[in-house]
C-alpha cells in the first residue's frame, strides 16, 4: 500500500499534519544527519505555530501564521502541484489549510512542551522520499501519539 494512503487511513494523520522537506542538501546527508534535519524543521514549525509576533507587520497582513506556509505541502487539486509544493498563504483555501494545521499542531502537540520524538523513518513515494517522525505527547494527561510527514 503507497504511503499517502496507508496513513491517509488514519483519521487523525492527514488533517494533523503534512509536511514537505524539500531542501537539496538534505539528500546527499546520511541517515542520521536526516534525521537531525526533520527534527529541527519539525522544532522550527512548532515554534512558529506557538510563537506568533503580532508586532511583526506581516502577521497583520498576511495572517496569524503566514511563516508556516513554506513547511505546508500543497494538497489541492493542482495535480502538478499536489505533494510537490508548497502552500501559498496568499490563496485563501490555501491560507485555511496552513491555518487548521498550526491550530491542529497548537491543539495536540504544542501543548506539551517536553514533546519526545520516539521514532524516525523514511519511505520513498512517487513524489519523492517521505521523512517520518513518530511524535509522543502529553494531553490532558493522557499520552498520545502521531506521525508527522516531511
Amino acid at each position: 500500500m503507497h504511503l499517502k494512503k496507508k496513513y491517509m487511513i488514519l483519521r487523525y494523520l492527514v488533517p494533523f499534519l503534512l509536511l514537505f522537506l524539500a531542501s537539496p542538501c538534505l539528500n546527499a546527508q546520511t541517515n542520521a544527519g536526516d534525521s537531525l534535519q526533520v527534527a529541527k524543521t519539525l522544532k522550527a514549525l512548532l515554534a512558529i505555530c506557538r510563537s506568533v509576533d503580532f508586532a511583526d507587520l506581516k502577521t497583520a497582513e498576511l495572517g496569524t501564521f503566514y511563516k508556516a506556509a513554506p513547511y505546508i505541502v500543497f494538497r489541492g487539486d493542482d495535480q502538478k502541484r499536489k505533494w510537490k509544493d508548497f502552500a501559498n498563504y496568499k490563496n485563501a483555501e490555501e491560507k485555511k489549510g496552513v491555518d487548521e494545521v498550526c491550530f491542529r499542531i497548537n491543539a495536540h502537540v504544542n501543548q506539551d512542551s517536553s514533546y519526545k520524538i520516539i521514532r524516525y523513518f523514511t519511505e520513498k513515494e512517487s513524489e519523492g522520499t517521505w521523512y517520518i517522525l513518530m511524535v509522543s505527547y502529553k494531553k490532558r494527561e493522557q499520552r498520545k501519539k502521531r506521525h508527522l510527514l516531511f
